[in-house]
């Protein structure tokens, strides 16, 4: 059996400088100079290629530009989108055929003028359509999800309420999703099923004096309600978090989420005892399976003492025919103490000498990855320890894919200027965490340091990788004068 590897993939034929390739093979590299751009928005569009989303740094604050790559990196089109208004990008996402954003203005304050946008994008028509309208709610767009005819995103206000609202792009109106319900709600995940041709959205209501529910919603393409369906759990379980993993042919739909079991000590910060899983079908859900994070033992024992002081994020990492792989990582908030400006007050004050904390970022401490059968049934875990790795903000840090041949599972991470991987086979480690450093297009450059460094499947074997990075000629005395900020983006393949 043959050893498989992650690997840039590479420009066939490019000659830089008059360096051949066989002098240096650049790897497949997009770079956008963060001098002429503000930041920028990556969305993959699987075998359809990927969409960027960005403004030019410029007084024109009321243009944004969408740019479609194939997967070999080649401009398939590129428009720029005016607007009434200067705007901000509240959520981006994508699916292998649409690149979707909503937008919000400042012109709330103007009665009836239009303050929210949603922006889409057809990879395979290259059409763009913009939908326009007026929210008269104060209130920050979190996500936004899209099937057919209907946009899905949820509003956070300065009551600390979130809601959920559908715009249908036929009739140009928005609805509240849940409009028999009075308590605030938290919108936990939208998923598109292909099988049944809907659009599943799953939410946790907070209603006095009871534990939080939550509920599972399907729409039809028009944002009907085709059926609700309560996600229960015993008395001594609380709900906390669920998302919707996948669909099959039977649809049947694989629910996993964290909980809180009120009968023990919690053992994080944020109050997740440990996980569970369930299957929906024919409009009801079977009976939740949990698994305690106390329970697994050689993990848990370990890594007691880190987990009592740590919050933990579940989320998806991959699958295929047979198997699901979910990760929790653990982290603490790092905070950096510092002396107060003592003149803070202005003049007529005694100077003041008291510390602050400022957080500076996200420790991770360990991880866990929990393998599930289509059934829902935790078939093996995997301990993961890379303590020491300090982010900017708390996110879903490992990607993967699972072998076709041998069901071993790669996972990778990016961190700085360094891709890491490692592959497992159940239980057994095939290859130990080894690493690569990110490559720039050119021999002649070197790249001096990365921030939010991001790797994500992508599609097939295929993975990309982005960072915001300062890169510098390597040849030249004053590398300040040739030092640039870009937005960096590398294609890798599994082989």
């Amino acid at each position: 059996m043959y050893i498989r590897r992650l690997v840039f993939v590479l420009v066939v034929g490019f000659v830089v400088g008059g360096a051949s390739a066989q002098d240096f093979d650049p790897p497949l590299r997009l770079e956008f100079n963060m001098a002429e751009n503000k930041s920028i928005n990556l969305d993959l569009l699987g075998k359809n290629g990927l969409a960027l989303f960005f403004q030019k740094a410029s007084k024109e604050e009321t243009k944004w530009i969408v740019c479609h790559y194939d997967t070999n990196f080649q401009l398939v089109k590129m428009r720029s989108v005016p607007f009434e208004e200067k705007t901000i990008v509240c959520a981006t996402s994508s699916d292998e055929t649409f690149f979707y954003a909503i937008l919000q203005s400042d012109a709330a304050a103007k009665t009836n003028t239009a303050n929210t946008y949603i922006l889409c994008y057809n990879a395979l028509t290259k059409k763009i359509d913009v939908f326009s309208f007026y929210r008269a709610e104060k209130a920050k767009i979190l996500s936004i999800a899209h099937f057919r005819n209907i946009f899905v995103y949820s509003t956070y206000n300065s009551k600390s309420e979130e809601h959920v609202y559908v715009f249908n792009t036929q009739n140009l109106t928005h609805t509240a999703l849940y409009q028999d319900k009075t308590g605030s709600c938290e919108l936990q995940e939208s998923y598109l099923d292909t099988a049944s041709q809907s659009l599943w959205v799953v939410s946790k209501f907070y209603e006095v004096k009871k534990q939080p529910s939550m509920l599972l919603t399907q729409l039809d393409s028009n944002g009907a309600v085709l059926q609700e369906i309560p996600i229960v759990s015993e008395g001594k379980y609380q709900l906390n978090s669920c998302k919707i993993i996948h669909s099959d042919s039977n649809n049947c739909l694989f629910l996993s989420g964290n909980y809180l079991n009120n009968e023990v000590r919690q053992s994080t910060r944020n109050n997740n005892s440990g996980v569970f899983s369930a299957l929906v079908k024919d409009g009801q859900a079977s009976e939740l399976l949990f698994f305690d994070y106390s329970s697994l033992e050689n993990w848990y024992v370990l890594n007691k003492k880190n987990l009592s002081n740590s919050y933990d994020m579940l989320y998806f990492v991959t699958q295929n025919d047979s198997l699901i792989i979910l990760a929790s990582d653990f982290y603490t908030p790092e905070y950096q103490q510092y002396y107060a400006d003592p003149y803070a007050g202005g003049i007529g004050f005694y100077p003041s000498t008291s510390i602050e904390s400022k957080l500076i970022g996200f420790k991770y401490q360990t991880a866990c990855l929990f393998t599930f059968d289509r059934n829902g049934k935790m078939l093996w875990y995997t301990p993961l320890n890379y303590s020491g790795l300090l982010l900017k903000s708390a996110r879903p840090l490992l990607s993967g894919c699972i072998d076709s041949e041998t069901n071993e599972i790669l996972y990778l991470f990016g961190f700085g200027n360094k891709i890491f991987s490692l592959i497992y086979n159940q239980t057994e480690i095939v290859q130990s965490i080894k690493s690569i450093t990110i490559q720039a297009a050119s021999h002649f450059e070197s790249i001096n340091s990365s921030e939010k460094t991001q790797c994500r499947h992508w599609y097939g074997d295929n993975f990309i990788c982005s960072a915001y990075q300062q890169t510098s000629k390597k040849y030249n005395s004053n590398a300040r004068k040739t030092s640039k900020y870009v937005f960096g983006i590398n294609k890798l393949v599994y082989r």
